[in-house]
């Protein structure tokens, strides 16, 4: 709950002249502005004039249609049919048609016979070396010829790196004669040229596991393209032995002729990446684009049908067509009118129940401009995060989901009820709650996701003393919000993986929330001028500056201020007031005796009293002086505006009895005495002789001289802390403390600033005033309760004897300063 600075009227039927007036400068004109703010009926309808209008351009100026709310892989909510006829061309059939296309397209590859001019070589080499040899080693005997071929084959089947055994070279040449392998060689080389020709290709491992069709697409060295009947390794191995056994006259010379070729039949079919891709492209471009078409009235999504993206697209395509007929306006579309129109009816209903329902709601206006602040905050933050959470993830169908569960429900709530109450958390939650509703398509659920988020979270931050609970605050509001998006993400039949997410994305949400909520609070107390029960919490550290200086400089100030305060608290319990504030008011009500704390009874020590050289008036200018010094005091260490208000009024404009008292003492013993009067006594002219045997006039003392500035107490719990300074200082003059004695000083003070008018703007009652002198006396009893004497040994009884001479001496002495504490 939050404190303003409160202004009440002043009661009727009082005399409201009593006691100084005073003159009504700039910080009159700014209190006559504030209230008329706070209270004017005028300012409140324009607030609400313009809250409405506020809220319409936030949340749906330029918002386009939403469409039905589907899901990717999640079961359809309900039956979509088309209104109108509609065409669109299908990107997801058409890459369905291109992805079928690309596979039909066989490989490309390119011939070479590189394998074969190797291999040519090599056996143009071996019939060169042969004919060497034999002219060379033929006369030495056929077991050096033999030796001498047997190295050179070696070598040429070691240079050109094949794997071929050289006796199978001897036993070819031992098996024909030079002609007859001459021509062999030169037929073998023909067949397998035209197998190279043909085309060898390496065979994959699913020809290998089984048969299959294996299409091949050649181009030659220009890029045309040929369909040559190309062969594996395995079936041209087989092609060129039936060949080779056709040609030789027995199978031996067959066999060592095939062991010899075979080494240079090798795959020759090279894959063509250019030239494939070049066939894809070809493929691609005969494809036409595929268009779907809709008549009215047919299915788009069947109800509980799982949706797929061709789902999606449909209805994307759908949505778009519909849009690109609308009325492009910014304000005159049905979207904006239709929204505007319902937004308008829910706030009449709400303007209806402030007027009647929240009548009592202490400065309204305040606090209901608080309440609309902190809803068009919320609002435009959930707006800001749907905005740009559809243009960043407008491909990502699966995220794009998820962006109405992380709206902030709750921030509005959780302030309001900090900062103002809890009738107007749940009214600006049920706000948010129907218009994030409206945003989304008039989505039922999330109107009742966002309500009860919201209520929940104001609930639990009311009455939070400590800024760390509003984080709880935010979790328990994105806790529930996770447990009703579950509940009816299940009753719809969404995935367990689906409302995990959801969960998970609404707590972390609410923790978020809370987190904001705490960094947004003091500006929202900066703002408006209030203070709430967190910051008064904080102020009660007994650490504070200020406190510490009043510790050392003026304890006995620093002691009278922490009586005050369980005297305010107590009563303020009573009543129904905040006792934390009254708490928090009298720990600093008396600041600005740090200035001159020698100049209050309180601090004064060894029978030093710095009045004793002045006169009356100059002691009660500094005594009325610690009034401004404490809000200059305040206002240098920033203390809330509510704690200043205190200071001002915590005097009231109450007549400072005992210097007002010395004063007229001091007119009269002047006026026996016939010296001149001094300021600020003044003379009536009606009474008294001169030394001529005219009359004299009377001195009077000029009461306002001797009155504090104020203002009166204007709020109840200023009201309390007024009695009980009163109170507290007064009871340290009671000799002997009886209930019959402290109900008398009560009453007697009760009775004296009532009748003195100091109650005249304050909405106290006189049944609370009861209640509040029936709590200063239980309270005052009990501060000064008496404790049983303990038994004194015989030489303490000698020692006392001997000083009540001296003590007796001194009880003239501190009934004077007993008298002055009370009276000031």
């Amino acid at each position: 709950m939050a404190f303003f600075n409160r202004k009440p009227a002043s009661r009727k039927g009082k005399d409201s002249s009593k006691g100084p007036q005073r003159k009504s400068g700039g910080r009159g004109n700014d209190s006559q502005a504030v209230s008329f703010f706070e209270t004017s009926q005028i300012i409140e309808f324009g607030l609400f004039i313009l809250f409405t209008a506020l809220v319409v351009t936030i949340c749906f100026l330029g918002q386009q249609p939403k469409g039905p709310r589907v899901i990717l892989n999640q079961a359809a909510p309900a039956r979509i049919v088309a209104d109108f006829d509609f065409e669109f061309e299908s990107k997801l059939q058409t890459e369905k048609a291109i992805a079928a296309a690309r596979a039909q397209v066989p490989p490309v590859f390119q011939r070479t016979f590189e394998p074969f001019e190797r291999f040519r070589n090599f056996i143009k080499d071996l019939n060169s070396s042969i004919a060497k040899n034999q002219i060379e080693f033929e006369d030495e005997g056929s077991d050096v010829l033999r030796e001498s071929l047997l190295d050179t084959a070696s070598t040429l089947i070691e240079r050109y790196a094949l794997e071929l055994d050289p006796q199978t070279i001897l036993e070819l040449m031992a098996q024909t004669s030079p002609r007859e392998r001459s021509a062999l060689f030169n037929d073998a080389l023909s067949v397998l040229k035209g197998l190279y020709e043909d085309g060898i290709y390496r065979p994959s491992r699913s020809d290998e596991m089984g048969s299959g069709v294996t299409v091949i697409q050649l181009v030659d060295e220009e890029g045309r393209f040929d369909m040559p009947d190309a062969r594996s390794l395995n079936e041209a191995l087989v092609a060129l032995r039936v060949r080779i056994d056709s040609l030789s006259r027995d199978t031996e010379t067959a066999r060592a002729l095939f062991e010899i070729l075979r080494e240079g039949l090798k795959p020759n079919l090279l894959y063509s990446a250019s030239g494939t891709n070049r066939a894809i492209k070809r493929a691609v471009e005969q494809i036409e684009p595929i268009r779907i078409a809709y008549r009215a009235g047919d299915t788009l999504i069947e109800p509980g049908a799982i949706i797929m993206p061709a789902d999606l697209e449909r209805l994307n395509a759908y949505r778009t067509i519909q849009l690109e007929g609308r009325n492009t306006s910014l304000f005159f579309n049905q979207l904006f009118m239709e929204r505007m129109v319902l937004t308008l009816i829910l706030f009449i209903a709400v303007y209806i129940y402030v007027k009647q329902g929240l009548r009592e709601l202490h400065k309204r206006n305040r606090a209901i401009a608080i309440t609309a602040v902190s809803i068009l905050l919320n609002l435009l933050v959930v707006r800001l995060i749907m905005e740009l959470g559809e243009t960043a993830l407008v491909n990502n169908r699966p995220s794009l989901s998820m962006l109405p569960y992380i709206a902030p429900y709750a921030l509005a709530p959780i302030l309001v009820a900090v900062l103002v109450g809890s009738a107007p958390a749940v009214l600006s939650a049920l706000i948010v709650a129907v218009v994030f509703g409206l945003m989304q398509n008039n989505s039922v659920e999330f109107i009742l996701i966002a309500f009860i988020s919201g209520v929940v979270g104001g609930f639990v931050s009311i009455g939070t003393r400590k800024r760390s609970k509003l984080v709880r605050a935010g979790f328990m509001a994105g806790a529930t919000a996770a447990a009703a998006s579950a509940a009816i993400g299940l009753l719809n039949g969404y995935s367990f993986g689906l409302v995990g997410q959801q969960t998970l994305v609404t707590l972390i949400v609410g923790l978020l929330t809370g987190i904001l909520t705490v960094g947004l609070l003091p500006v929202f107390e900066n703002l408006f001028k209030i203070t709430t029960e967190i910051t008064l919490l904080e102020l009660t550290d007994f650490n504070h500056p200020l406190l510490r200086r009043m510790q050392v400089e003026a304890p006995g100030s620093y002691h009278h201020s922490l009586m005050v305060a369980n005297l305010s608290e107590n009563a303020a319990a009573t009543i129904g007031a905040s006792p934390l504030l009254c708490r928090v008011c009298c720990l600093f009500h008396d600041i600005g005796k740090l200035v001159k704390p020698d100049y209050f009874t309180e601090n004064q020590h060894e029978g030093i009293n710095p009045h004793d050289e002045k006169n009356p008036s100059m002691s009660a200018l500094v005594i009325k002086a610690h009034v401004k010094e404490g809000v200059e005091i305040a206002r240098k260490n920033k203390l809330p505006r509510v704690i200043i208000d205190v200071i001002r009024q915590h005097h009231g404009t109450t007549l400072i009895q005992y210097f007002f008292h010395q004063a007229n003492e001091k007119a009269k013993e002047e006026q026996q005495t016939g010296s001149a009067p001094t300021a600020p006594e003044k003379t009536n002219g009606k009474h008294g002789k001169n030394g001529k045997g005219k009359t004299k006039p009377p001195l009077r003392v000029e009461e306002s001289t001797y009155r504090y500035d104020g203002p009166r107490p204007q709020f109840k719990e200023s009201a309390i802390i007024f009695f009980a300074d009163s109170v507290e200082a007064a009871s340290r003059s009671l000799k002997k403390v009886t209930q019959p004695n402290v109900e008398e000083l009560i009453d007697r003070i009760f009775k004296d600033r009532i009748e003195d008018g100091q109650l005249d703007n304050c909405p106290l009652t006189f049944q609370e005033l009861d209640q509040i002198r029936k709590s200063f006396i239980y309270t005052v009893l009990n501060m000064l309760h008496a404790r049983i004497e303990y038994p004194k040994s015989d030489s303490e009884k000698a020692a006392e004897r001997g000083k009540e001479a001296q003590t007796g001496e001194n009880d003239n002495a501190t009934d004077a300063s007993t008298g002055n504490q009370q009276l000031v």
